[in-house]
């Protein structure tokens, strides 16, 4: 076996055995973050396959996706049906209830934060892609600076 096998074989291993939640940091990790609409978007992977940009929004109760996200992630074979956790109905801003399926991402990543295991709900084609509680109440801590507009995990 060559070097360069062995060396991504040792990362293949090394990947694996990233914890289901995010690992504590020794330093806060600070993301680069950009406008979009009055609100501030984020580079996010998921599954190691697809990177969107999503908008950061801590009033959403969960992650959510639209179907076209969803349904690349189906083609690329990274969420199947076994990921299938159930319907919820969400009350939307507007006051309007909306149902949705709900899946699990297998993980999503912020740099070098991985979080394993996020309930997503899948929204309506086309739709704004948001990064909410399922994912950030699991962060000790996060800030937004404005000013530098970057993203601070803790």
């Amino acid at each position: 076996m060559t070097i360069l096998k062995l060396i991504c074989a040792a990362w293949v291993l090394a990947l694996a055995a990233v914890p289901a939640v995010a690992a504590p940091m020794d330093a806060p990790q600070t993301v680069a973050v950009e406008p979009h609409n009055g609100a501030f978007v984020i580079p996010v992977v998921l599954n190691n396959v697809l990177t969107e940009k999503f908008i950061v929004d801590s009033g959403a109760a969960d992650v959510s996706i639209p179907a076209n996200v969803a349904l690349a992630l189906q083609k690329l074979g990274t969420m199947t049906g076994a990921d299938f956790l159930g319907s919820k109905v969400y009350m939307m801003a507007d006051g309007s209830k909306v149902p949705s399926d709900i899946y699990r991402i297998a993980s999503l990543r912020i740099g070098g934060l991985v979080m394993r295991n996020v309930t997503v709900r899948i929204a309506a084609e086309n739709s704004d892609l948001l990064l909410g509680q399922s994912f950030l109440s699991r962060l000790n801590s996060w800030s937004m600076d404005n000013a530098r507009q970057v993203m601070t995990i803790n």
